[in-house]
């Protein structure tokens, strides 16, 4: 006799934890997620963002300020300078849609003269423990989140998050598709490409649907194509997208001396003096126009419909 256990495993979701920066849309998979990035966004989790010709890099990890220049010159990039407020401004509201914490920027005070007993500067040549000489009181720049972000001092040795920068290149090896820019930062790890219109992805590789929308009115029948699309109307409705109503009597002639008489879907034609008729009207291939039917109503009128 054997027990049975069940074991029954839920699936957590990973993307509850909103991982994805700067906009980015978070897809779930098992024990596992991925991130879609906006236009002008990419990285594993859409850190990296490109602005006026430069990229911005916003780290997951707070670090020493030493430590934070390092990892950015490790991608042949450097830690972000800010020169204005607008720059400032564009920084604090990206690192907000991604750490939401303070960020080392690369403005920073000459470090202390080491100085002798008699006040002098320091000229000799001794060794150093590793990372030294850096004085505690040196001073580094950082965005202070708890402040809208405005610029604050702190010392340099205490651990924040950082923004490398790097100036956009075009990309040595172009890996846009149907005739997208590349444009590539930090030593080609990331790449952006700019689509022409009618395209869209990371790569360019997928052409927009330009039906998605339903654009064709009354049942139409939409043709997708390269930026641009084309409606098949039923009978009865004209217009780029099936929007108007067909008036057959401006494009159909009765017999002569008849009256036209339209509906949406179809229209009649009438003898205005039947009494006169001695032989019913027989419909012909010629009496009603592509796509519609004819049918004799009475002695002197046929009326034409859609199939």
């Amino acid at each position: 006799m054997y027990d049975i256990v069940l074991v029954y495993h839920s699936d957590i979701d990973e993307c509850a934890s909103s991982p994805c920066w700067l906009g980015g849309t978070c897809l779930d998979h098992v024990n596992g997620y991925s991130c879609v990035c906006p236009k002008d966004a990419a990285g594993k989790i859409c850190e990296t963002a490109s602005f006026a010709g430069e990229c911005y890099q916003f780290s997951p990890i707070a670090v020493s300020y030493r430590d934070a220049a390092r990892a950015c010159r490790a991608t042949e990039g450097h830690l972000v300078d800010v020169n204005d407020e607008q720059q400032q401004r564009l920084l604090a509201d990206n690192i907000a849609a991604s750490s939401g914490v303070s960020n080392w920027l690369a403005t920073r005070t000459a470090p202390l003269p080491l100085l002798t007993s008699d006040g002098s500067p320091f000229s000799g040549h001794i060794q150093w423990s590793a990372g030294e000489p850096l004085s505690p009181f040196d001073l580094c720049v950082l965005l202070d989140s708890s402040d809208n972000y405005q610029a604050k001092i702190a010392l340099c040795t205490e651990q924040y998050n950082y923004v490398c920068q790097s100036a956009l290149k075009p990309c040595q090896s172009d890996v846009c598709q149907n005739g997208g820019n590349c444009t590539s930062c930090f030593n080609e790890t990331t790449t952006f490409c700019d689509c022409p219109d009618g395209f869209e992805g990371n790569f360019c590789e997928t052409n927009i649907d330009e039906c998605a929308s339903n654009p064709c009115q009354h049942g139409g029948t939409c043709q997708d194509d390269v930026n641009s699309y084309s409606c098949s109307c039923p009978t009865g409705f004209i217009g780029d997208n099936c929007e108007s109503e067909m008036d057959w009597c401006s494009v159909v002639q009765c017999p002569f001396g008849w009256i036209c008489q339209v509906s949406t879907s179809s229209f009649q034609c009438v003898d205005p003096a039947p009494i006169t008729r001695e032989f019913p009207y027989q419909c012909r291939s010629a009496s009603c126009p592509d796509g519609m039917y004819c049918t004799e109503e009475t002695i002197a009128s046929f009326s034409c419909r859609v199939e």
